[in-house]
């Protein structure tokens, strides 16, 4: 064995044990890295079901682990192989698929190895991680607020002869591979198992991973991670906005059986976000906010059902937190929506409450129904105002950086000239995305100028206001924009 001691090179070994893990007797080498995707590992966890006084065993399925970042490589490789025995593939074809992000990012990934050129449309909600992911694969994303669905029909309308709709929403591919393969992965590795927890977006892998399980062990429970908000499996619920990406909706999709779920666990933002945070930092496991979602519907349908020693669950973590570095992966982002506490510092003004901050300039409030070219002349020599509705209550806002924004990069369909960006359109149309607010009467109470300032170091302002309940609905009245200026003013007389 070569002495590293006596080599000349200066290491801190401190001990001769061996402290490396054993590779493996034979390397193997892979002709793509395709042939990665799938065979994840199953890790079992250590931290979180102690802490949540768990005798059940809990087992992770890393999917966030797969070549591309999400259990959507296998979805979108079964999808990419359908197609092509279909004979519907030559090397001029043209993939299109409308996604919330993953499924996006295993089409480019996969088309750009297949040399073939993708087309994905996704929503707004899509971070900007997987936005950019995916055009780094090459693929023409089209982000809007309207149905991608009808989009990519409109694109594949156009050009019959070329572009392939891939329809993860329809295909059967899409449960047919996790029917295939992750269910059977699952199987192999553990044996019998009393409790399966997935998210659902497509369905797919709920339908395929469910009715694999449910063939070789009919009383194994399978649960849905619910996001608060949908309303897929909790019909009667309320459905409203939520911030965690890719799973539920408000409508099941034709490849979603629901019939193969036992039940459900209504999960918050704050609940996912909080215990993909804890994964990362008490298992290792560097998986998403869906994940989160995941974890934490196991462990209260583990609870639910009184799972106790003996008993084995496998919770599959979707995607990893490559796709959410500025959101749930950052401190403040997760501050901002009251999900974490600010730091605990000493300065004499961060405790102080943010009513003792007086804007230094008055940003116009501009009604929904106005045009752009409206809203510009309203702001004069400013760069922001507030959008309200009829009633007052907030819809978002506006910037002359936002519109310069839109207007360089205009959402345009294959087929289609770039156009001038047109100022006569609803102003609704082009709100600035991810605008932060700040309401004196949240959750947490009246926030404090510290918290204020930490919003600020993720965003250009923050509209201040006040929570009212209407007709049974929450509304967010807007009172005033708070900037960096007015932070720094406030500290400079403080002191």
């Amino acid at each position: 064995m070569y002495n590293f001691i006596n080599s000349g090179h200066k290491f801190p070994v401190t001990h001769r044990e061996k402290i490396f893990w054993k590779p493996t007797v034979k390397g193997v080498i892979h002709n793509s890295i395709l042939d990665l995707i799938g065979n994840t590992p199953l890790v079992k966890l250590n931290k979180i079901p102690k802490a949540n006084n768990l005798e059940c065993e809990i087992y992770a399925k890393c999917e966030f682990l797969n070549p591309g970042g999400s259990i959507k490589d296998r979805t979108a490789l079964a999808l990419l192989k359908d197609a092509k025995q279909g004979g519907n593939v030559t090397d001029k074809t043209i993939f299109v698929e409308p996604t919330s992000g993953n499924t996006g990012i295993g089409v480019a990934f996969e088309a750009a190895l297949m040399d073939n050129k993708s087309i994905i449309i996704t929503g707004e909600k899509s971070s900007n991680e997987k936005v950019s992911t995916m055009r780094l694969l090459g693929a023409d994303v089209i982000q809007t607020n309207k149905s991608t669905i009808e989009i990519a029909h409109k694109i594949h309308d156009k050009d019959l002869q070329h572009v392939v709709i891939l329809n993860q929403f329809e295909n059967d591919a899409n449960p047919r591979v996790h029917y295939e393969t992750t269910g059977e992965e699952i199987l192999n590795a553990m044996g019998e198992i009393n409790m399966v927890v997935v998210g659902t977006g497509t369905g797919g892998t709920l339908s395929g991973v469910g009715h694999k399980i449910k063939e070789r062990y009919p009383n194994c429970h399978i649960i849905v991670a619910e996001p608060d908000g949908s309303i897929i499996f909790n019909v009667h619920g309320k459905k409203h906005p939520y911030l965690v990406e890719g799973i539920g909706g408000s409508k099941a999709p034709i490849v979603l059986d629901k019939s193969v779920a036992n039940g459900y666990e209504v999960v918050t933002d704050e609940e996912s976000f909080l215990m993909a945070r804890e994964l990362c930092q008490k298992e290792g496991l560097l998986c998403g906010g869906s994940s989160g979602a995941a974890m934490a519907a196991a462990i209260k349908a583990a609870k639910r059902l009184k799972l106790g020693l003996g008993k084995r669950i496998v919770v599959i973590l979707t995607d990893g937190i490559r796709n959410y570095m500025t959101k749930f992966v950052c401190n403040q982002w997760m501050e901002a929506h009251l999900f974490l506490d600010p730091p605990e510092h000493t300065m004499s003004w961060w405790k102080d409450p943010i009513t003792k901050i007086t804007p230094g300039h008055e940003y116009p409030k501009v009604d929904s129904k106005m045009t752009c070219l409206q809203a510009i002349k309203e702001m004069g020599k400013g760069n922001i105002a507030v959008v309200v509705n009829e009633k007052g209550s907030f819809v978002g806002a506006v910037s002359k950086d936002s519109f310069r924004n839109y207007a360089t990069n205009p959402t345009k369909l294959p087929y289609e000239d770039s156009e001038n960006f047109d100022f006569n359109e609803s102003v609704t149309n082009y709100l600035v995305k991810d605008c932060h607010i700040l309401a004196k009467n949240g959750k947490k109470g009246m926030p404090s100028v510290g918290l204020l300032s930490r919003i600020l170091d993720i965003t250009d302002f923050v509209v201040i206001g006040t929570n009212v309940s209407k007709d049974d609905e929450d509304h967010f009245i807007p009172e005033s924009v708070a900037t960096a200026d007015d932070i720094l003013n406030y500290i400079l007389v403080r002191q």
